[in-house]
């Protein structure tokens, strides 16, 4: 049995820890994570950061801290909302070709019927601990529904998101979905 790579921190902003996600990002090996603190209602999970200090996915492993918080995206709902449904969750980094990273998660708008808030976006940084730059809410599910848990590919100057949505036209079923576009649309994103 293998020891584990991060544990979980009591009494801190990763008392909890999931949706752990690998990257490669300039050579070396990252870890981007979900961390919340101990919740009583809701889980408000930010985003988090490990690196390996070896040349190997099995560490050992040095937390970087955190890279992106609720109060960075004025597309996500505060703490604070009456009606708070989840945190950031869900992250992964994507090297660009230019050098920058992409950060592709999920969040939950501020406003609208639970149910409906879940959305992928993405956020830009020159280095891989930040600060990111949220670019908003990528996707549109066309209808009374949402999107997220999103994973990003780049092959030959093609970005492929692959995502989860529902939609209420469907009886909220989950399905998979794809959308693709030029990487040089984010060099246009300063």
């Amino acid at each position: 049995m293998l020891k584990p790579a991060l544990l979980s921190l009591p009494d801190t902003g990763e008392d909890g820890i999931y949706d752990p996600h690998p990257a490669n990002i300039g050579g070396k090996r990252y870890l981007v994570y979900s961390g919340m603190p101990k919740f009583t209602k809701v889980p408000q999970p930010d985003i988090y950061l490990a690196y390996s200090q070896s040349d190997s996915w099995f560490g050992p492993w040095k937390r970087a801290g955190k890279i992106l918080d609720h109060a960075d995206l004025s597309h996500h709902n505060s703490r604070e909302h009456p009606d708070y449904e989840w945190g950031i969750e869900g992250a992964q980094l994507v090297e660009l070709p230019d050098g920058r990273v992409l950060l592709n998660a999920t969040c939950f708008l501020p406003e609208g019927q639970r149910g409906s808030r879940q959305r992928v976006f993405f956020a830009l940084a020159d280095g891989v601990k930040g600060p990111y730059r949220s670019v908003g809410p990528v996707l549109n599910p066309g209808a009374i529904g949402e999107n997220g848990h999103s994973t990003v590919m780049i092959e030959g100057g093609q970005l492929t998101l692959f995502y989860q949505s529902r939609v209420e036209a469907t009886n909220h079923r989950w399905r998979y979905g794809l959308a693709i576009c030029d990487v040089g649309v984010f060099s246009k994103v300063a």
